[in-house]
Protein backbone atom coordinates (compact mmCIF):
# COMPACT_ATOMS: atom_id res chain seq x y z
CA UNK A 1 0.00 0.00 0.00
CA UNK A 2 1.37 3.21 -1.07
CA UNK A 3 1.75 6.33 0.91
CA UNK A 4 2.04 9.92 0.26
CA UNK A 5 5.67 10.26 1.70
CA UNK A 6 6.24 7.85 -1.35
CA UNK A 7 4.89 10.11 -3.60
CA UNK A 8 7.31 12.95 -2.86
CA UNK A 9 9.96 13.56 -4.86
CA UNK A 10 13.36 13.54 -3.04
CA UNK A 11 16.74 15.26 -3.43
CA UNK A 12 19.81 13.54 -4.26
CA UNK A 13 22.73 13.90 -1.64
CA UNK A 14 24.92 15.17 -5.48
CA UNK A 15 22.38 17.71 -6.08
CA UNK A 16 22.16 18.87 -3.08
CA UNK A 17 25.83 19.20 -2.90
CA UNK A 18 26.04 20.79 -5.90
CA UNK A 19 23.39 22.86 -4.93
CA UNK A 20 25.91 24.15 -1.76
CA UNK A 21 28.74 24.42 -3.59
CA UNK A 22 26.86 26.90 -6.27
CA UNK A 23 25.69 29.01 -3.54
CA UNK A 24 29.14 29.24 -1.69
CA UNK A 25 30.40 31.41 -4.70
CA UNK A 26 27.13 33.15 -5.07
CA UNK A 27 27.53 34.61 -1.95
CA UNK A 28 31.39 35.31 -2.30
CA UNK A 29 30.64 37.25 -5.29
CA UNK A 30 27.78 38.92 -3.87
CA UNK A 31 29.72 39.88 -0.87
CA UNK A 32 32.61 41.39 -3.39
CA UNK A 33 30.23 43.68 -5.25
CA UNK A 34 28.81 45.40 -2.52
CA UNK A 35 32.33 47.26 -2.54
CA UNK A 36 33.34 46.66 -6.22
CA UNK A 37 32.31 49.59 -9.03
CA UNK A 38 30.18 48.28 -11.72
CA UNK A 39 31.28 51.01 -13.85
CA UNK A 40 33.34 54.27 -14.00
CA UNK A 41 31.29 57.03 -14.89
CA UNK A 42 32.65 60.17 -16.40
CA UNK A 43 30.57 63.35 -16.65
CA UNK A 44 32.76 66.32 -18.02
CA UNK A 45 36.32 65.67 -16.17
CA UNK A 46 34.63 64.51 -13.53
CA UNK A 47 35.07 60.40 -13.55
CA UNK A 48 33.29 58.65 -10.14
CA UNK A 49 32.89 54.79 -9.64
CA UNK A 50 29.12 53.73 -9.55
CA UNK A 51 28.20 51.63 -7.22
CA UNK A 52 24.87 49.47 -6.05
CA UNK A 53 24.72 52.21 -3.31
CA UNK A 54 25.72 54.57 -5.89
CA UNK A 55 22.67 54.15 -8.04
CA UNK A 56 20.65 54.29 -4.65
CA UNK A 57 21.68 57.77 -3.66
CA UNK A 58 21.67 59.13 -7.05
CA UNK A 59 17.72 57.84 -7.26
CA UNK A 60 17.21 59.35 -3.38
CA UNK A 61 18.83 62.28 -4.13
CA UNK A 62 16.06 62.75 -7.13
CA UNK A 63 13.70 62.34 -5.02
CA UNK A 64 12.45 59.03 -6.81
CA UNK A 65 12.16 57.30 -3.13
CA UNK A 66 9.83 54.14 -4.22
CA UNK A 67 12.28 53.68 -6.68
CA UNK A 68 15.27 53.78 -4.57
CA UNK A 69 14.15 51.37 -2.75
CA UNK A 70 12.91 48.85 -5.21
CA UNK A 71 16.58 49.42 -5.99
CA UNK A 72 17.91 48.22 -2.72
CA UNK A 73 15.25 45.60 -2.33
CA UNK A 74 16.27 43.63 -5.41
CA UNK A 75 19.85 44.25 -5.75
CA UNK A 76 20.80 44.55 -2.33
CA UNK A 77 18.56 42.79 -0.01
CA UNK A 78 16.75 39.97 -2.12
CA UNK A 79 20.51 38.08 -3.85
CA UNK A 80 21.24 37.43 0.35
CA UNK A 81 17.55 36.78 1.00
CA UNK A 82 17.41 34.17 -2.30
CA UNK A 83 20.74 32.49 -0.90
CA UNK A 84 19.51 32.01 2.62
CA UNK A 85 16.24 30.60 0.86
CA UNK A 86 17.98 28.12 -1.52
CA UNK A 87 20.53 26.85 1.31
CA UNK A 88 17.59 26.20 3.56
CA UNK A 89 16.04 24.30 0.94
CA UNK A 90 18.92 22.32 -0.50
CA UNK A 91 19.34 21.28 3.64
CA UNK A 92 16.83 18.62 3.52
CA UNK A 93 16.05 15.87 0.73
CA UNK A 94 12.63 16.92 0.43
CA UNK A 95 11.09 19.60 -0.71
CA UNK A 96 7.14 20.12 0.69
CA UNK A 97 4.91 22.75 2.27
CA UNK A 98 6.45 26.54 3.20
CA UNK A 99 9.83 25.15 1.03
CA UNK A 100 8.41 24.78 -1.96
CA UNK A 101 6.66 27.34 -2.38
CA UNK A 102 9.74 29.88 -1.31
CA UNK A 103 10.93 27.93 -4.08
CA UNK A 104 8.48 29.20 -6.05
CA UNK A 105 8.88 32.33 -5.31
CA UNK A 106 12.58 32.59 -5.20
CA UNK A 107 12.45 31.49 -9.10
CA UNK A 108 10.03 34.06 -10.28
CA UNK A 109 11.51 36.92 -8.97
CA UNK A 110 15.16 35.74 -9.30
CA UNK A 111 16.00 37.76 -12.31
CA UNK A 112 14.81 41.16 -11.39
CA UNK A 113 17.83 40.84 -8.97
CA UNK A 114 19.18 42.17 -12.94
CA UNK A 115 17.78 45.27 -12.59
CA UNK A 116 20.67 47.44 -12.09
CA UNK A 117 22.61 45.17 -14.70
CA UNK A 118 20.58 46.55 -17.15
CA UNK A 119 20.13 50.14 -16.03
CA UNK A 120 24.05 50.03 -16.09
CA UNK A 121 24.39 48.45 -20.20
CA UNK A 122 21.81 51.26 -20.93
CA UNK A 123 23.94 53.70 -19.49
CA UNK A 124 27.17 51.92 -21.19
CA UNK A 125 25.74 51.80 -24.31
CA UNK A 126 24.16 55.32 -24.38
CA UNK A 127 27.57 56.98 -23.27
CA UNK A 128 29.64 55.06 -26.07
CA UNK A 129 31.95 57.13 -28.34
CA UNK A 130 30.72 60.16 -26.64
CA UNK A 131 32.70 63.32 -25.81
CA UNK A 132 30.83 64.68 -22.96
CA UNK A 133 30.15 61.54 -21.22
CA UNK A 134 31.35 57.87 -20.95
CA UNK A 135 31.28 55.19 -19.20
CA UNK A 136 33.86 51.68 -18.83
CA UNK A 137 32.79 48.90 -17.51
CA UNK A 138 34.36 47.27 -14.47
CA UNK A 139 34.66 43.65 -12.65
CA UNK A 140 32.51 45.10 -10.15
CA UNK A 141 29.29 43.87 -13.26
CA UNK A 142 31.04 40.91 -14.64
CA UNK A 143 30.71 39.67 -10.23
CA UNK A 144 27.19 40.71 -9.90
CA UNK A 145 25.78 38.90 -12.97
CA UNK A 146 27.74 35.80 -12.14
CA UNK A 147 26.30 35.93 -8.32
CA UNK A 148 22.54 36.40 -9.82
CA UNK A 149 23.05 32.99 -12.64
CA UNK A 150 24.57 31.07 -10.23
CA UNK A 151 22.09 31.72 -8.00
CA UNK A 152 19.16 31.23 -10.77
CA UNK A 153 20.73 27.82 -12.04
CA UNK A 154 20.94 26.52 -8.37
CA UNK A 155 17.08 26.79 -8.03
CA UNK A 156 16.90 25.11 -11.43
CA UNK A 157 18.64 22.41 -10.38
CA UNK A 158 16.33 21.89 -7.18
CA UNK A 159 13.43 22.52 -9.35
CA UNK A 160 14.57 19.50 -11.51
CA UNK A 161 15.06 17.53 -8.86
CA UNK A 162 11.14 17.65 -7.94
CA UNK A 163 9.49 17.12 -11.66
CA UNK A 164 6.45 14.85 -11.68
CA UNK A 165 5.49 12.17 -13.94
CA UNK A 166 4.54 13.45 -17.15
CA UNK A 167 0.79 13.67 -17.93
CA UNK A 168 -1.50 14.09 -21.20
CA UNK A 169 -4.47 14.76 -20.77
CA UNK A 170 -7.35 15.31 -23.36
CA UNK A 171 -9.06 19.21 -23.25
CA UNK A 172 -11.20 20.96 -25.80
CA UNK A 173 -9.30 22.49 -29.20
CA UNK A 174 -8.05 26.00 -28.77
CA UNK A 175 -9.92 28.45 -30.04
CA UNK A 176 -9.30 32.54 -30.22
CA UNK A 177 -5.87 32.21 -28.22
CA UNK A 178 -4.21 32.00 -31.54
CA UNK A 179 -4.45 35.44 -32.86
CA UNK A 180 -3.43 36.62 -29.39
CA UNK A 181 -0.42 34.45 -30.27
CA UNK A 182 0.21 35.73 -33.67
CA UNK A 183 -0.02 39.39 -32.45
CA UNK A 184 2.52 38.90 -29.56
CA UNK A 185 5.18 37.18 -31.63
CA UNK A 186 5.03 40.77 -34.17
CA UNK A 187 4.49 42.49 -31.01
CA UNK A 188 8.32 40.95 -29.83
CA UNK A 189 9.85 41.08 -33.28
CA UNK A 190 9.15 45.00 -33.19
CA UNK A 191 10.46 45.38 -29.52
CA UNK A 192 13.62 43.29 -30.47
CA UNK A 193 14.60 45.58 -33.33
CA UNK A 194 13.02 49.05 -33.20
CA UNK A 195 14.62 51.51 -31.13
CA UNK A 196 13.47 52.56 -27.41
CA UNK A 197 15.67 55.42 -26.88
CA UNK A 198 16.49 58.41 -28.12
CA UNK A 199 19.46 60.96 -27.25
CA UNK A 200 18.48 64.42 -28.00
CA UNK A 201 21.11 66.24 -26.25
CA UNK A 202 22.63 69.38 -28.19
CA UNK A 203 26.09 68.18 -26.03
CA UNK A 204 26.39 64.48 -27.98
CA UNK A 205 26.01 62.44 -30.80
CA UNK A 206 22.22 61.80 -31.74
CA UNK A 207 21.61 58.49 -31.96
CA UNK A 208 18.76 55.72 -31.16
CA UNK A 209 19.14 52.63 -29.55
CA UNK A 210 17.41 49.29 -29.92
CA UNK A 211 17.89 46.03 -27.71
CA UNK A 212 19.71 44.58 -31.33
CA UNK A 213 21.80 47.36 -30.85
CA UNK A 214 22.64 47.19 -27.27
CA UNK A 215 24.78 43.52 -28.03
CA UNK A 216 27.83 44.56 -30.03
CA UNK A 217 28.11 48.25 -28.13
CA UNK A 218 28.24 46.34 -24.80
CA UNK A 219 31.08 43.89 -26.34
CA UNK A 220 32.74 47.41 -27.72
CA UNK A 221 32.86 48.50 -24.38
CA UNK A 222 34.55 46.03 -22.91
CA UNK A 223 31.26 44.51 -20.92
CA UNK A 224 31.23 41.20 -22.67
CA UNK A 225 29.17 39.21 -20.56
CA UNK A 226 26.99 41.78 -20.07
CA UNK A 227 26.86 41.59 -23.96
CA UNK A 228 26.58 38.00 -24.24
CA UNK A 229 23.28 38.17 -21.45
CA UNK A 230 21.73 40.50 -23.04
CA UNK A 231 21.62 38.48 -26.43
CA UNK A 232 20.29 35.65 -24.50
CA UNK A 233 17.73 36.76 -21.99
CA UNK A 234 16.21 39.78 -24.52
CA UNK A 235 16.31 37.92 -27.90
CA UNK A 236 17.07 34.43 -27.06
CA UNK A 237 14.86 33.58 -24.65
CA UNK A 238 11.92 36.06 -25.25
CA UNK A 239 11.72 34.05 -29.09
CA UNK A 240 11.86 30.91 -26.76
CA UNK A 241 9.08 32.02 -24.82
CA UNK A 242 7.20 32.75 -28.23
CA UNK A 243 7.55 29.47 -29.53
CA UNK A 244 7.24 27.62 -26.36
CA UNK A 245 4.17 29.50 -26.31
CA UNK A 246 3.20 27.48 -30.36
CA UNK A 247 3.96 24.57 -29.29
CA UNK A 248 1.46 24.55 -26.18
CA UNK A 249 -1.50 26.20 -28.63
CA UNK A 250 -0.31 23.50 -31.18
CA UNK A 251 -0.81 20.94 -29.02
CA UNK A 252 -4.23 22.26 -27.15
CA UNK A 253 -5.15 22.96 -30.58
CA UNK A 254 -5.51 19.23 -31.63
CA UNK A 255 -6.78 18.49 -27.91
CA UNK A 256 -4.49 17.53 -26.44
CA UNK A 257 -1.91 18.75 -23.16
CA UNK A 258 1.54 17.43 -22.39
CA UNK A 259 2.85 18.50 -19.48
CA UNK A 260 5.94 16.41 -20.33
CA UNK A 261 6.54 18.53 -23.73
CA UNK A 262 5.80 21.83 -21.83
CA UNK A 263 7.71 21.42 -18.81
CA UNK A 264 10.29 24.09 -20.31
CA UNK A 265 7.36 26.63 -20.90
CA UNK A 266 8.34 28.45 -17.60
CA UNK A 267 11.75 27.79 -17.56
CA UNK A 268 12.24 30.08 -20.89
CA UNK A 269 9.98 32.57 -18.78
CA UNK A 270 11.86 32.95 -15.79
CA UNK A 271 14.83 33.65 -18.03
CA UNK A 272 12.96 36.24 -20.11
CA UNK A 273 14.00 39.69 -18.98
CA UNK A 274 12.28 42.02 -21.12
CA UNK A 275 10.07 42.82 -17.82
CA UNK A 276 12.96 43.76 -15.68
CA UNK A 277 14.68 45.72 -19.00
CA UNK A 278 11.57 47.54 -19.58
CA UNK A 279 11.89 48.55 -16.09
CA UNK A 280 15.47 49.41 -16.16
CA UNK A 281 14.51 51.80 -18.70
CA UNK A 282 11.95 53.71 -16.46
CA UNK A 283 14.38 54.15 -13.95
CA UNK A 284 16.97 55.55 -16.72
CA UNK A 285 14.23 57.60 -18.12
CA UNK A 286 13.52 59.04 -14.62
CA UNK A 287 16.69 59.75 -13.40
CA UNK A 288 19.10 60.48 -16.47
CA UNK A 289 18.13 63.96 -16.83
CA UNK A 290 21.71 65.08 -15.20
CA UNK A 291 23.24 63.13 -17.29
CA UNK A 292 22.07 63.36 -20.85
CA UNK A 293 18.30 64.58 -22.46
CA UNK A 294 16.46 61.37 -24.34
CA UNK A 295 13.33 60.74 -25.83
CA UNK A 296 11.53 57.72 -25.78
CA UNK A 297 10.68 55.87 -29.31
CA UNK A 298 8.40 53.36 -30.37
CA UNK A 299 10.49 50.03 -29.68
CA UNK A 300 9.01 51.52 -25.72
CA UNK A 301 5.57 51.33 -27.05
CA UNK A 302 6.70 47.63 -28.58
CA UNK A 303 7.60 46.08 -25.10
CA UNK A 304 4.81 46.91 -23.28
CA UNK A 305 2.52 45.62 -25.81
CA UNK A 306 4.13 42.46 -25.99
CA UNK A 307 4.59 41.96 -22.22
CA UNK A 308 0.58 42.88 -21.82
CA UNK A 309 0.02 40.60 -25.14
CA UNK A 310 1.95 37.69 -23.54
CA UNK A 311 0.05 37.73 -20.62
CA UNK A 312 -3.43 37.99 -22.54
CA UNK A 313 -2.26 35.16 -24.63
CA UNK A 314 -1.90 32.80 -21.56
CA UNK A 315 -4.83 33.95 -20.14
CA UNK A 316 -6.74 33.02 -23.27
CA UNK A 317 -4.75 29.55 -23.50
CA UNK A 318 -5.75 28.59 -20.59
CA UNK A 319 -9.25 29.79 -20.29
CA UNK A 320 -9.57 27.32 -23.64
CA UNK A 321 -7.92 24.75 -21.95
CA UNK A 322 -10.57 24.53 -19.10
Amino acid sequence: MSTDSENIPTLSLHRRLVVVAILSVSLVCNVLVLFLPFMHLRKGLITEPYTLFRSVEMLWQGGLYVLALLVVVFSVVFPFAKLGVLAWISSTPTIVGLQKTCLNWVEKLGKWSMLDVYLIAIILTLTSKQLFVGGEPRIGLALFIIAILLSMIAGEILSAGLQEESKVQEVAKASGSGWWLTLSGLALIATITLPFLRIHDWRMLDHSYSILFLVPVLWMEGAHLASALTAVFLVLAPLAVWIASAAAWWQHRDGHWSHAKLRWVPMAHRWSMLDVFGFALTVFALESESLMRTEVRWGVLALAGTLVLQRVFQSALERDRF
